[in-house]
């Protein structure tokens, strides 16, 4: 055990460290720890959702990503923790009183964990779902693919949302439309689109 008491404080330059410095010492080791593992295991993949769904019957994926970095998460705690005991060290190493250690400790615990939340809400607004509703083709215009015999479904390209999309499609009044005939959307009706000439 003093083998590795002195390898903690070795890592962090302390010789013979008093009760405030263990404590930030402490908080930097095991806020740092717990967030490089759990770090880890998010990257793996999956490995603590089923971790947790199987020792605490608990359905993680309730929880989701969006929700993973608000403010008093574990996450964030961990964070805290790391950075509180960081920063209160080096004011400490930089010749600052208790006070002030613990003060500039709380400051940096707050802004890296508030800083770490805003991050991963980035991230998560990065996400798109891909999906287009086919009601937004609606006054679309496109041109036939797949020649609409009369009264028969076919197919035609329409750009929807700024991409050229493919869908079932049938004459409005059940005519026959070739390929490569101009078209506008009127009405979608069960997932086909009923379309005119223009």
């Amino acid at each position: 055990m003093a083998l590795i008491d002195e390898l903690i404080f070795d890592l962090f330059g302390l010789s013979a460290p008093t009760g405030i410095e263990i404590i930030f010492a402490g908080s930097a080791v095991i806020g740092g720890a717990l967030f490089l593992f759990w770090f880890a295991l998010m990257m793996i993949g999956g490995i603590t959702a089923d971790l947790f769904d199987g020792l605490l019957g608990t359905d993680i994926d309730a929880i989701g990503a969006d929700a993973s970095f608000k403010a008093l998460t574990f996450q964030g705690i961990m964070v805290f923790m790391m950075f509180f005991g960081l920063g209160g060290l080096f004011v400490l190493k930089s010749d600052g009183g208790n006070s002030i250690a613990v003060f500039v400790g709380g400051v940096c615990g707050f802004v890296s964990m508030y800083g770490t939340g805003k991050m991963f809400e980035f991230f998560v607004g990065l996400q798109a779902d891909g999906t287009v509703d086919i009601s937004q083709s609606i006054g679309a215009k496109g041109t036939v693919y797949l020649g609409i015999t009369e009264g028969e479904v076919g197919q035609v390209q329409v750009e929807v949302d700024g991409t050229m999309r493919t869908y079932p499609a049938r004459c409005l009044n059940k005519n026959a439309i070739d390929y490569g005939v101009l078209i506008q959307v009127k009405e979608v009706v069960a997932g086909t689109l009923l379309v005119e000439r223009i």
